[in-house]
């Protein structure tokens, strides 16, 4: 597979886990200052998904949809993890955990493909600074106190 539509479809693939993670995540957050900054990222993954699924689509492909046995597995994932500490510092450290991740499939993602054109390698690179501001932006929820 050409290595631009493969980097592209990770870009496409990852944005939109971290999307539908995001959305599951948002329904346990009571917080309306974690709300609104978990609105903010959920924006920020639609947008690389978006990018990167019309670049596909301009190179004829299609992108690879989230699958329904990784989508159960999240939902049941944010179900176990917020089921005693739904506090902000608990969700931030899910959201960091969940960022990291992102961080080394893309880049992961990236090294495989180096002969991708510039405009994918960009869109790669874009995704891994915005999960570097999401993680840095979620440290600051970092020092509450956990409920339990």
């Amino acid at each position: 597979m050409d290595e631009t539509i493969q980097l592209l479809k990770d870009v496409a693939k990852n944005a939109r886990t971290g999307e539908e993670a995001l959305e599951q995540l948002l329904e346990k957050v009571e917080s309306p200052e974690m709300r609104g900054e978990l609105d903010r990222e959920l924006r920020q993954y639609r947008l690389a998904a978006q990018q990167a699924e019309s670049a596909l689509e301009r190179a004829g492909a299609v992108p690879e949809p989230v699958g329904a046995m990784q989508k159960a597995g999240m939902w049941m994932g944010t179900q176990m993890n917020t089921l005693t500490d739904r506090s902000n510092a608990h969700i931030a450290e899910m959201v960091i955990q969940g960022a990291t991740m992102g961080i080394i499939e893309m880049t992961k993602a990236r090294n495989t493909c180096p002969d991708a054109a510039p405009d994918a390698a960009g869109l790669a690179s874009r995704f891994i600074v915005d999960q570097n501001d999401i993680i840095e932006r979620q440290k600051a929820y970092l020092r509450e106190p956990a409920l339990v």
